[in-house]
């Protein structure tokens, strides 16, 4: 009896190690915002709601104020002081726009530019540039908001993968950019 019992119990264990296998977890997936939280980084004069589900690194670079990443998505926040004027009219803007397509073309030969538009609200006036890219040898679409206020140009680069951007663009990357708030640093 004793036997029969050892038999059927390795029998068990048995069958549970055959060739099947266990897919591996999918680090790379992108859910959707389980809500949102402010992300205040005073000392920056940047303020935005960011995902309560997708991890915030403060900035360690030179003029890195944030990022924000889950999965294969990442929002990155810089903030670059300026001492010249900023655009401040329609027509400023549209010049900063195509300065700034330029000089994104120059400098990244994959660059693709697929729409643009100029935001003019209180206390932010930005291009906001949608477009393909390719990132570190691995194709992306990127929203880039490059917002002017308080001294300063203040970039919010959004990127997923091409497969997944509509989806990601429209539940996290516009509410964040669209949240975007710029105050004068250290208050």
């Amino acid at each position: 009896m004793r036997r029969t019992h050892i038999a059927i119990a390795a029998a068990v264990v048995l069958a549970g190690c055959g060739n099947d296998q266990t897919s591996p977890p999918d680090i790379g997936r992108v859910p959707p915002p389980a809500a949102f939280r402010d992300a205040k980084f005073a000392r920056d004069g940047v303020f935005f709601r960011a995902p309560t589900n997708w991890r915030i690194t403060e900035g360690a670079a030179q003029n890195e104020v944030a990022s924000v990443a889950v999965g294969d998505a990442q929002i990155a926040v810089w903030r670059y002081p300026r001492t010249e004027p900023l655009p401040q009219t329609r027509d400023q803007l549209a010049a900063a726009r195509d300065a700034l397509v330029a000089q994104v073309r120059n400098r990244d030969k994959t660059f693709r530019l697929k729409s643009s538009r100029l935001v003019m609200k209180d206390g932010l006036n930005a291009v906001e540039l949608v477009a393909s890219v390719t990132n570190q040898g691995r194709p992306r679409r990127v929203r880039s908001l490059h917002a002017y206020g308080q001294g300063a140009e203040v970039v919010v680069d959004a990127f997923a993968p091409p497969k997944v951007f509509s989806r990601v663009d429209a539940q996290t990357f516009g509410p964040v950019a669209r949240s975007l708030r710029l105050r004068k640093p250290g208050t």
